[in-house]
Protein backbone atom coordinates (compact mmCIF):
# COMPACT_ATOMS: atom_id res chain seq x y z
CA UNK A 1 0.00 0.00 0.00
CA UNK A 2 2.79 2.62 0.72
CA UNK A 3 4.37 2.07 -2.81
CA UNK A 4 1.12 2.35 -3.99
CA UNK A 5 0.48 5.55 -1.86
CA UNK A 6 4.44 6.45 -3.36
CA UNK A 7 3.46 6.02 -6.96
CA UNK A 8 0.25 8.32 -7.39
CA UNK A 9 1.64 11.01 -4.88
CA UNK A 10 4.46 11.40 -7.54
CA UNK A 11 2.43 10.77 -10.59
CA UNK A 12 -0.39 13.64 -9.25
CA UNK A 13 2.79 16.04 -8.59
CA UNK A 14 4.51 15.68 -11.48
CA UNK A 15 2.17 15.61 -14.31
CA UNK A 16 0.10 18.29 -13.97
CA UNK A 17 3.29 20.34 -13.58
CA UNK A 18 4.29 19.07 -17.22
CA UNK A 19 0.98 19.66 -18.73
CA UNK A 20 1.00 23.69 -17.55
CA UNK A 21 4.03 24.13 -18.66
CA UNK A 22 2.95 22.59 -22.18
CA UNK A 23 4.74 19.63 -22.45
CA UNK A 24 2.55 16.91 -22.25
CA UNK A 25 1.94 13.83 -19.88
CA UNK A 26 4.54 11.75 -20.74
CA UNK A 27 7.31 13.77 -19.54
CA UNK A 28 5.65 14.12 -16.16
CA UNK A 29 5.21 10.22 -15.54
CA UNK A 30 9.31 9.96 -16.57
CA UNK A 31 10.22 12.56 -14.06
CA UNK A 32 8.25 11.33 -11.44
CA UNK A 33 9.72 7.96 -11.64
CA UNK A 34 13.15 9.67 -11.85
CA UNK A 35 12.22 11.29 -8.17
CA UNK A 36 10.91 8.42 -6.61
CA UNK A 37 13.84 5.79 -8.14
CA UNK A 38 16.87 4.42 -7.04
CA UNK A 39 19.08 7.72 -7.93
CA UNK A 40 17.54 10.35 -6.24
CA UNK A 41 14.84 9.46 -3.37
CA UNK A 42 14.77 6.13 -3.54
CA UNK A 43 11.38 5.50 -2.28
CA UNK A 44 11.40 2.50 -4.69
CA UNK A 45 14.39 0.23 -5.30
CA UNK A 46 12.85 -2.92 -7.02
CA UNK A 47 12.83 -1.11 -10.96
CA UNK A 48 12.90 -4.56 -12.52
CA UNK A 49 9.48 -5.73 -11.15
CA UNK A 50 7.88 -2.20 -11.85
CA UNK A 51 8.86 -2.84 -15.47
CA UNK A 52 7.36 -6.08 -15.65
CA UNK A 53 3.71 -5.31 -14.67
CA UNK A 54 3.94 -2.25 -16.11
CA UNK A 55 4.11 -3.72 -19.67
CA UNK A 56 0.84 -5.18 -18.77
CA UNK A 57 -0.45 -1.72 -20.51
CA UNK A 58 1.45 -1.61 -23.81
CA UNK A 59 -0.32 -4.93 -24.25
CA UNK A 60 -3.73 -3.52 -23.60
CA UNK A 61 -3.06 -0.40 -25.73
CA UNK A 62 -2.29 -2.69 -28.31
CA UNK A 63 -5.45 -4.52 -27.48
CA UNK A 64 -7.49 -1.67 -28.33
CA UNK A 65 -6.05 -0.60 -31.51
CA UNK A 66 -6.42 -4.60 -32.59
CA UNK A 67 -10.18 -3.59 -31.71
CA UNK A 68 -10.44 -1.02 -33.89
CA UNK A 69 -9.17 -3.34 -36.48
CA UNK A 70 -11.29 -6.06 -38.54
CA UNK A 71 -9.36 -8.71 -39.70
CA UNK A 72 -10.10 -7.22 -43.37
CA UNK A 73 -8.82 -3.70 -42.36
CA UNK A 74 -5.26 -5.59 -41.16
CA UNK A 75 -5.16 -7.17 -44.20
CA UNK A 76 -5.39 -3.77 -45.86
CA UNK A 77 -2.57 -2.94 -44.09
CA UNK A 78 -0.01 -5.34 -45.20
CA UNK A 79 1.96 -3.10 -46.78
CA UNK A 80 2.70 -0.50 -43.93
CA UNK A 81 3.48 -3.80 -41.51
CA UNK A 82 5.41 -5.33 -43.90
CA UNK A 83 6.92 -3.35 -46.67
CA UNK A 84 7.44 -0.56 -44.99
CA UNK A 85 8.17 -1.74 -41.49
CA UNK A 86 10.67 -4.01 -42.94
CA UNK A 87 12.69 -1.10 -44.72
CA UNK A 88 12.71 1.27 -41.74
CA UNK A 89 14.65 -1.68 -39.42
CA UNK A 90 16.74 -2.15 -42.38
CA UNK A 91 17.68 1.24 -43.13
CA UNK A 92 17.08 2.44 -39.52
CA UNK A 93 19.31 -0.60 -37.79
CA UNK A 94 22.27 -0.14 -40.31
CA UNK A 95 22.88 3.47 -40.02
CA UNK A 96 23.16 3.29 -36.11
CA UNK A 97 24.71 -0.29 -36.15
CA UNK A 98 27.21 1.81 -37.83
CA UNK A 99 27.06 4.98 -35.88
CA UNK A 100 26.61 3.38 -32.77
CA UNK A 101 28.60 0.39 -33.22
CA UNK A 102 32.22 2.63 -34.00
CA UNK A 103 31.39 4.65 -31.15
CA UNK A 104 30.78 2.02 -28.43
CA UNK A 105 33.78 -0.29 -30.12
CA UNK A 106 35.98 2.59 -29.89
CA UNK A 107 34.99 4.49 -26.82
CA UNK A 108 33.88 1.96 -24.74
CA UNK A 109 35.97 -1.03 -25.64
CA UNK A 110 32.71 -3.26 -26.95
CA UNK A 111 33.03 -6.49 -28.18
CA UNK A 112 31.90 -5.65 -32.17
CA UNK A 113 29.15 -8.15 -32.37
CA UNK A 114 27.70 -6.72 -29.25
CA UNK A 115 28.46 -2.94 -30.41
CA UNK A 116 26.63 -3.72 -34.01
CA UNK A 117 23.27 -5.79 -31.73
CA UNK A 118 22.81 -2.83 -29.59
CA UNK A 119 23.07 -0.21 -32.73
CA UNK A 120 20.38 -2.07 -34.43
CA UNK A 121 18.29 -2.10 -31.11
CA UNK A 122 18.09 1.25 -31.09
CA UNK A 123 15.92 0.90 -34.82
CA UNK A 124 13.17 -0.25 -32.11
CA UNK A 125 10.67 2.80 -31.36
CA UNK A 126 8.53 2.91 -28.15
CA UNK A 127 4.66 1.42 -29.17
CA UNK A 128 3.83 3.14 -25.51
CA UNK A 129 5.16 6.68 -26.81
CA UNK A 130 3.95 6.85 -30.08
CA UNK A 131 0.69 5.73 -29.91
CA UNK A 132 0.24 7.37 -26.67
CA UNK A 133 0.84 10.48 -28.91
CA UNK A 134 -0.50 9.72 -31.91
CA UNK A 135 -3.66 8.74 -29.85
CA UNK A 136 -3.98 12.28 -27.74
CA UNK A 137 -3.83 14.48 -30.93
CA UNK A 138 -6.51 12.01 -32.58
CA UNK A 139 -4.30 10.49 -35.32
CA UNK A 140 -4.42 7.10 -35.12
CA UNK A 141 -6.76 5.96 -37.81
CA UNK A 142 -5.15 8.39 -40.62
CA UNK A 143 -3.21 7.10 -43.14
CA UNK A 144 -0.28 8.63 -40.90
CA UNK A 145 -1.19 6.73 -37.53
CA UNK A 146 -1.74 3.77 -39.86
CA UNK A 147 1.47 3.64 -41.39
CA UNK A 148 3.54 4.28 -37.49
CA UNK A 149 1.11 1.29 -36.55
CA UNK A 150 2.69 -0.69 -39.02
CA UNK A 151 6.00 0.09 -38.36
CA UNK A 152 5.39 -0.91 -34.95
CA UNK A 153 3.85 -3.81 -35.60
CA UNK A 154 6.60 -5.30 -37.34
CA UNK A 155 9.51 -3.64 -35.07
CA UNK A 156 7.35 -6.11 -32.27
CA UNK A 157 8.32 -8.84 -34.74
CA UNK A 158 11.81 -7.60 -35.14
CA UNK A 159 12.72 -7.29 -31.51
CA UNK A 160 12.19 -11.52 -31.25
CA UNK A 161 15.41 -12.36 -32.86
CA UNK A 162 17.14 -9.57 -31.41
CA UNK A 163 17.12 -11.30 -27.86
CA UNK A 164 17.96 -14.57 -29.57
CA UNK A 165 20.94 -13.07 -30.87
CA UNK A 166 21.85 -11.79 -27.09
CA UNK A 167 21.52 -14.94 -26.13
CA UNK A 168 22.94 -16.93 -28.54
CA UNK A 169 26.11 -14.28 -29.15
CA UNK A 170 26.89 -14.69 -25.43
CA UNK A 171 27.97 -17.17 -22.98
CA UNK A 172 24.36 -17.68 -21.81
CA UNK A 173 21.20 -18.86 -23.55
CA UNK A 174 18.12 -17.18 -24.54
CA UNK A 175 14.82 -18.84 -24.98
CA UNK A 176 14.14 -19.20 -28.78
CA UNK A 177 10.60 -18.99 -30.39
CA UNK A 178 8.53 -21.84 -30.33
CA UNK A 179 7.10 -22.98 -33.60
CA UNK A 180 4.79 -25.72 -31.91
CA UNK A 181 3.82 -23.81 -28.88
CA UNK A 182 3.44 -20.75 -30.76
CA UNK A 183 1.05 -23.13 -32.71
CA UNK A 184 -0.55 -24.24 -29.40
CA UNK A 185 -1.04 -20.32 -28.30
CA UNK A 186 -3.16 -19.76 -31.63
CA UNK A 187 -5.46 -23.08 -30.99
CA UNK A 188 -5.96 -22.35 -27.47
CA UNK A 189 -7.04 -18.49 -28.80
CA UNK A 190 -9.55 -19.92 -31.80
CA UNK A 191 -11.49 -22.80 -29.40
CA UNK A 192 -11.78 -20.42 -26.90
CA UNK A 193 -13.28 -17.95 -29.60
CA UNK A 194 -15.48 -20.73 -30.94
CA UNK A 195 -16.56 -21.45 -27.78
CA UNK A 196 -17.53 -18.06 -26.97
CA UNK A 197 -16.63 -18.09 -23.35
CA UNK A 198 -17.70 -14.13 -23.29
CA UNK A 199 -20.72 -14.50 -24.07
CA UNK A 200 -21.20 -17.28 -21.26
CA UNK A 201 -19.72 -14.09 -18.84
CA UNK A 202 -21.63 -11.83 -20.59
CA UNK A 203 -24.95 -13.89 -19.75
CA UNK A 204 -24.46 -13.58 -16.01
CA UNK A 205 -25.21 -9.69 -16.05
CA UNK A 206 -22.50 -8.80 -13.77
CA UNK A 207 -20.40 -5.82 -14.76
CA UNK A 208 -17.38 -7.01 -13.12
CA UNK A 209 -17.29 -10.58 -13.81
CA UNK A 210 -17.74 -9.42 -17.63
CA UNK A 211 -14.60 -7.25 -16.89
CA UNK A 212 -13.24 -10.34 -15.20
CA UNK A 213 -13.23 -12.28 -18.06
CA UNK A 214 -12.33 -9.64 -20.47
CA UNK A 215 -9.00 -9.18 -18.67
CA UNK A 216 -8.30 -12.99 -18.83
CA UNK A 217 -9.15 -13.23 -22.17
CA UNK A 218 -6.50 -10.20 -23.00
CA UNK A 219 -3.51 -11.18 -20.28
CA UNK A 220 -4.26 -15.02 -21.25
CA UNK A 221 -3.51 -14.65 -25.01
CA UNK A 222 -0.71 -12.20 -24.14
CA UNK A 223 0.96 -14.99 -21.99
CA UNK A 224 -0.01 -17.85 -24.07
CA UNK A 225 2.27 -15.87 -26.87
CA UNK A 226 5.20 -15.20 -24.11
CA UNK A 227 5.65 -18.84 -23.27
CA UNK A 228 5.88 -19.65 -27.12
CA UNK A 229 8.73 -16.84 -26.85
CA UNK A 230 6.86 -14.59 -28.86
CA UNK A 231 5.74 -10.90 -28.04
CA UNK A 232 3.12 -10.47 -25.48
CA UNK A 233 1.96 -7.48 -27.30
CA UNK A 234 1.76 -8.98 -30.44
CA UNK A 235 -0.94 -11.19 -28.72
CA UNK A 236 -2.57 -8.53 -27.34
CA UNK A 237 -3.08 -7.34 -30.44
CA UNK A 238 -3.85 -10.06 -32.38
CA UNK A 239 -6.78 -11.13 -30.28
CA UNK A 240 -8.47 -7.52 -30.38
CA UNK A 241 -8.37 -7.87 -34.45
CA UNK A 242 -10.25 -11.51 -33.25
CA UNK A 243 -12.61 -9.91 -31.06
CA UNK A 244 -12.96 -6.14 -33.75
CA UNK A 245 -16.46 -7.64 -35.26
CA UNK A 246 -17.74 -9.16 -32.04
CA UNK A 247 -21.04 -7.41 -30.77
CA UNK A 248 -19.08 -7.05 -27.48
CA UNK A 249 -16.69 -4.91 -29.13
CA UNK A 250 -17.65 -1.86 -27.37
CA UNK A 251 -18.20 -3.33 -23.93
CA UNK A 252 -14.86 -4.41 -24.36
CA UNK A 253 -13.19 -1.37 -24.49
CA UNK A 254 -15.28 0.13 -21.92
CA UNK A 255 -14.08 -3.03 -19.37
CA UNK A 256 -10.11 -2.48 -20.84
CA UNK A 257 -9.64 1.18 -21.09
CA UNK A 258 -8.88 2.06 -17.20
CA UNK A 259 -6.48 -0.52 -17.05
CA UNK A 260 -4.68 0.32 -19.89
CA UNK A 261 -4.23 3.77 -18.72
CA UNK A 262 -2.82 3.18 -15.14
CA UNK A 263 -0.95 0.52 -16.29
CA UNK A 264 0.62 2.86 -19.26
CA UNK A 265 1.25 5.97 -16.68
CA UNK A 266 3.03 3.37 -14.62
CA UNK A 267 5.51 1.95 -17.29
CA UNK A 268 6.81 5.44 -18.02
CA UNK A 269 6.93 6.00 -14.28
CA UNK A 270 9.17 2.44 -14.51
CA UNK A 271 11.32 4.00 -17.91
CA UNK A 272 12.19 6.99 -15.09
CA UNK A 273 13.12 4.91 -12.23
CA UNK A 274 15.76 3.28 -14.60
CA UNK A 275 17.58 6.51 -15.46
CA UNK A 276 20.64 5.94 -13.53
CA UNK A 277 21.57 9.46 -12.62
CA UNK A 278 25.35 8.99 -11.55
CA UNK A 279 25.68 6.87 -15.11
CA UNK A 280 24.19 10.87 -16.58
CA UNK A 281 27.14 12.73 -14.13
CA UNK A 282 29.41 10.50 -15.47
CA UNK A 283 28.71 9.75 -18.74
CA UNK A 284 26.97 12.72 -20.25
CA UNK A 285 28.77 13.61 -22.87
CA UNK A 286 28.36 10.49 -24.63
CA UNK A 287 24.62 10.39 -23.52
CA UNK A 288 24.37 13.77 -24.98
CA UNK A 289 25.93 12.50 -28.20
CA UNK A 290 24.50 9.45 -28.62
CA UNK A 291 20.57 10.62 -27.74
CA UNK A 292 21.57 13.59 -30.33
CA UNK A 293 23.03 10.99 -33.04
CA UNK A 294 19.68 8.50 -32.26
CA UNK A 295 16.89 11.00 -33.12
CA UNK A 296 18.57 12.41 -36.09
CA UNK A 297 18.96 9.52 -38.08
CA UNK A 298 15.78 8.00 -36.59
CA UNK A 299 14.17 10.95 -37.74
CA UNK A 300 16.09 11.98 -41.19
CA UNK A 301 15.20 8.32 -42.54
CA UNK A 302 11.80 8.29 -40.97
CA UNK A 303 11.26 11.76 -43.02
CA UNK A 304 12.52 10.30 -46.41
CA UNK A 305 9.87 7.19 -46.11
CA UNK A 306 7.01 10.24 -44.80
CA UNK A 307 7.59 11.48 -48.69
CA UNK A 308 7.83 8.54 -50.46
CA UNK A 309 4.71 7.46 -48.90
CA UNK A 310 3.06 10.69 -50.30
CA UNK A 311 1.92 12.45 -46.41
CA UNK A 312 0.72 15.65 -46.07
CA UNK A 313 3.56 17.91 -45.80
CA UNK A 314 2.41 19.00 -42.37
CA UNK A 315 2.54 15.84 -41.17
CA UNK A 316 6.13 14.16 -42.35
CA UNK A 317 7.77 15.70 -39.93
CA UNK A 318 5.38 14.28 -37.18
CA UNK A 319 5.38 10.92 -38.29
CA UNK A 320 9.38 11.08 -38.05
CA UNK A 321 9.04 12.40 -34.55
CA UNK A 322 6.52 10.08 -33.19
CA UNK A 323 9.20 6.86 -34.19
CA UNK A 324 12.50 9.28 -33.51
CA UNK A 325 12.89 7.71 -30.02
CA UNK A 326 13.84 4.22 -28.15
CA UNK A 327 11.79 1.63 -27.84
CA UNK A 328 10.96 -0.55 -25.04
CA UNK A 329 12.33 -3.54 -26.22
CA UNK A 330 15.37 -2.03 -26.00
CA UNK A 331 15.72 -2.53 -22.57
CA UNK A 332 15.26 -6.02 -22.52
CA UNK A 333 18.03 -6.20 -25.38
CA UNK A 334 20.32 -4.68 -23.32
CA UNK A 335 19.47 -6.85 -20.09
CA UNK A 336 20.02 -10.22 -22.03
CA UNK A 337 23.46 -8.81 -23.28
CA UNK A 338 24.31 -7.83 -19.96
CA UNK A 339 23.25 -11.16 -18.55
CA UNK A 340 24.99 -12.90 -21.01
CA UNK A 341 28.43 -11.31 -20.65
CA UNK A 342 28.52 -8.81 -24.17
CA UNK A 343 28.43 -5.54 -22.06
CA UNK A 344 29.25 -4.74 -18.97
CA UNK A 345 26.95 -2.77 -16.12
CA UNK A 346 28.32 0.80 -16.98
CA UNK A 347 27.72 0.23 -20.53
CA UNK A 348 24.17 -1.19 -20.32
CA UNK A 349 23.10 1.76 -17.84
CA UNK A 350 24.47 4.74 -20.36
CA UNK A 351 22.45 2.48 -23.25
CA UNK A 352 19.49 2.24 -21.10
CA UNK A 353 19.32 6.14 -20.04
CA UNK A 354 19.82 7.04 -23.94
CA UNK A 355 16.35 5.45 -24.71
CA UNK A 356 14.76 6.50 -21.85
CA UNK A 357 15.64 10.54 -22.30
CA UNK A 358 14.94 10.09 -26.02
CA UNK A 359 11.45 9.09 -25.18
CA UNK A 360 11.28 11.91 -22.82
CA UNK A 361 12.35 14.50 -25.25
CA UNK A 362 10.58 13.76 -28.22
CA UNK A 363 6.82 14.57 -26.58
CA UNK A 364 8.53 17.96 -25.92
CA UNK A 365 9.61 17.99 -29.90
CA UNK A 366 6.35 17.32 -30.89
CA UNK A 367 4.97 20.04 -28.63
CA UNK A 368 7.09 22.80 -30.17
CA UNK A 369 6.41 20.86 -33.84
CA UNK A 370 2.84 22.25 -33.50
CA UNK A 371 3.92 25.63 -32.52
CA UNK A 372 5.59 25.35 -35.98
CA UNK A 373 3.90 27.02 -39.50
CA UNK A 374 2.39 24.77 -41.66
CA UNK A 375 4.84 26.25 -44.54
CA UNK A 376 7.39 25.05 -42.91
CA UNK A 377 6.18 21.58 -41.95
CA UNK A 378 4.48 22.35 -38.74
CA UNK A 379 1.02 22.43 -37.13
CA UNK A 380 0.72 25.30 -36.42
CA UNK A 381 -2.53 26.69 -38.15
CA UNK A 382 -3.99 23.89 -39.17
CA UNK A 383 -7.82 23.76 -38.36
CA UNK A 384 -9.17 22.14 -35.48
CA UNK A 385 -11.13 19.12 -35.39
CA UNK A 386 -15.17 19.22 -35.55
CA UNK A 387 -16.53 16.25 -33.96
CA UNK A 388 -19.58 16.13 -36.54
CA UNK A 389 -17.07 15.74 -39.29
CA UNK A 390 -15.29 13.04 -37.56
CA UNK A 391 -18.20 10.97 -36.27
CA UNK A 392 -19.36 10.79 -40.36
CA UNK A 393 -16.60 8.73 -41.07
CA UNK A 394 -16.86 5.11 -40.89
CA UNK A 395 -14.73 3.26 -38.01
CA UNK A 396 -11.47 2.26 -38.70
CA UNK A 397 -11.31 4.95 -41.56
CA UNK A 398 -9.29 8.07 -42.35
CA UNK A 399 -11.16 10.77 -41.51
CA UNK A 400 -12.75 12.49 -45.00
CA UNK A 401 -10.28 14.19 -47.00
CA UNK A 402 -7.28 12.50 -45.45
CA UNK A 403 -5.67 10.01 -47.78
CA UNK A 404 -2.94 11.05 -49.37
CA UNK A 405 -1.95 10.21 -53.20
CA UNK A 406 -0.41 7.39 -54.42
CA UNK A 407 3.06 7.08 -53.26
CA UNK A 408 5.60 8.67 -55.44
CA UNK A 409 3.29 11.38 -57.16
CA UNK A 410 5.22 13.94 -55.76
CA UNK A 411 1.50 15.79 -55.27
CA UNK A 412 0.61 18.00 -52.18
CA UNK A 413 -2.59 16.49 -50.74
CA UNK A 414 -5.44 18.82 -49.56
CA UNK A 415 -5.29 19.72 -46.23
CA UNK A 416 -8.03 17.66 -44.23
CA UNK A 417 -10.16 19.62 -41.78
CA UNK A 418 -10.63 16.56 -39.92
CA UNK A 419 -7.31 15.07 -38.55
CA UNK A 420 -6.03 18.30 -36.83
CA UNK A 421 -6.08 17.47 -33.43
CA UNK A 422 -6.57 20.53 -30.84
CA UNK A 423 -4.02 22.78 -29.93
Amino acid sequence: MNLILILLLAAVLCVPLTQRLGLGAIPGYLLAGVLVGPSCLKLVTDVGDMVNVSQWGVVMMLFIIGLELAPRRLWAMRREVFALGSLQMLACGLLLGLVFGAALRHLAGMEWQAAVLCGLSLALSSTAVALRLLDERGLTRTPMGRSALGVLLFQDMAAIPMLVAAGLLGAGSASEPSFKEALIAVAVVAVAYRLRLLGWAAKAQVNELFTAAALLMVIGTAQLFNYAGLSAGLGGFLVGVLMAESRYRDELERAIDPFKGLLLGLFFVAIGMSVNLHVVADHWAFILAGVTALLLVKAGVLYAFARFLGLPRYHRLLFAMVLAQGGEFSFAIFNEAWSNHLMDLDQRDVLAVVVAISMGVVPILIKLLERVPERLGGMADLPVVEPAAESESEPGSPPPGAEPPPAGQGAQPARPQPDKPAA
